[in-house]
């Protein structure tokens, strides 16, 4: 065990490495695809009452719940542990099962051990920990683990909701980028927009009398692929390069069985935006749809839905919450932290444009060829496990001790 100079007096910090690892198999073991969390809902909420941590669960439209808990007073400040149950789909190209969360040469394999249930783990044994030692001061922590963040966000915007971060002084991420040397202090956004299209029908044996509004979707699509994208090089992002938007068409759909020429299709593109710009680049969509001269009639417009439009944040390098997570990251594993912003929206999103909070993402995470994000064969490094929990146990104590 490790001695933490600042900790409370008589106070030594713990292994967590077995608790970890073991607590991220069970999680990996059920099956939580968005939408689906029910069962580890169940789980965390059966873990946390078992442990005499007072979980609730808080209800999420179309999705499993979220569980919610609380030590310290209820009309204190508080310091807020973020995590989400729910993984993506199993994508094609597994060859370990998704869900059997096995160990093979110092990685531990399955869907969501990097997005994000071991950070998951890390988070619910932190919070465990930090009801063992006992709060300083008027003190509080929650704990959230949410559901529907693959899709919407929207366990933590029901939370936002519904007083789910009330008094909170600051958020810890528990999703990791980069590994346990990486700090993500803020993300890209994500601007949705859709592309209507409108040809002319014709019979199919007479292209030449319509507008097919497909061949034209394709021109656009090829088009959009070669805009140039803006890039910050005073932000660094999660591979080390410097931080540049990126954008990707998601969705396409048209036409029908019949021997018609189409006459509409619809596209869904992504723009991932870098802090400091405008996150409606919908003029430079339009300029250069424009210059692919389509024959069909096209419209751009922003998603603007509650659920859809992702602002990018950066939380202050100086700020109390980065400068004491970077000193118990060093701490721990020897090294200083690089800062990094994510490239993916997630829920930190949310939480430091709706709130106003302070947030950083920490956790177990890979980079490289290993960074299987949404990918088959995900995977952690099993060393890593352990670090991230001792790193938001101090974390939390000394935010709170100076409050």
């Amino acid at each position: 065990m490790a001695s933490a100079e600042g900790a409370p007096a008589g106070m030594h910090v713990k292994d967590m490495r077995k608790e970890v690892l073991k607590l991220s198999r069970e999680l990996i073991r059920i099956p939580s695809i968005t939408r689906n969390e029910h069962k580890i809902a169940e789980f965390i909420f059966a873990r946390l009452d078992a442990w005499e941590l007072r979980p609730r669960f808080v209800e999420v439209k179309d999705f499993g719940p979220s569980v919610l808990a609380e030590i310290g007073p209820t009309d204190a400040p508080a310091i807020v542990f973020n995590g989400h149950m729910d993984t993506v789909e199993v994508m094609s190209g597994w060859r370990h099962d998704p869900f059997r969360a096995i160990t093979e040469k110092g990685m531990l394999y399955g869907l969501g051990s990097l997005d994000m249930k071991c950070g998951l783990a890390e988070l619910m044994l932190a919070f465990k920990a930090l009801a063992e030692i006992g709060l300083p001061g008027r003190s509080r922590v929650v704990f959230q683990a949410v559901s529907g963040e693959e899709a919407t966000s929207a366990g933590t915007r029901a939370l936002i909701a519904r007083g789910g971060f009330r008094k909170a002084r600051v958020a810890i991420v528990g999703e990791g980028f980069g590994g346990t040397e990486c700090l993500t202090i803020g993300r890209r956004g994500g601007s949705y927009f859709e592309v209507n299209i409108k040809g002319k029908a014709a019979h199919g044996s007479s292209p030449e009398a319509g507008v097919n509004a497909i061949a034209d979707a394709a021109r656009i699509i090829e088009a959009l692929g070669k805009m140039r994208m803006r890039k910050d090089a005073r932000l660094v992002s999660e591979d080390g390069l410097p931080l540049r938007e990126s954008q990707t068409v998601l969705k396409i759909s048209g036409g029908s069985d019949s021997f018609t020429v189409p006459e509409t299709c619809r596209l869904k593109v992504v723009r991932c935006t870098i802090p400091g710009h405008d996150e409606d680049v919908g003029d430079q969509l339009r300029e250069t749809i424009q210059n692919c001269k389509p024959r069909s009639h096209v419209e751009t417009k922003l998603i603007k839905g509650a659920a859809d439009l992702f602002e990018p944040y950066v939380t202050k390098p100086r700020s109390d919450l980065v400068r004491t997570a970077s000193k118990w990251i060093k701490h721990f594993t020897g090294k200083e932290p690089r800062h990094v912003i994510g490239k993916s929206e997630a829920d930190d999103n949310r939480i430091s444009h709706d709130l106003g909070l302070p947030v950083v993402c920490y956790g177990p995470g890979e980079g490289g060829a290993l960074a299987r994000y949404h990918q088959p064969e995900e995977a952690v490094s099993v060393d890593q496990l352990g670090t991230a929990a001792n790193v938001y146990v101090m974390t939390a104590i000394e935010l709170m001790s100076r409050a």
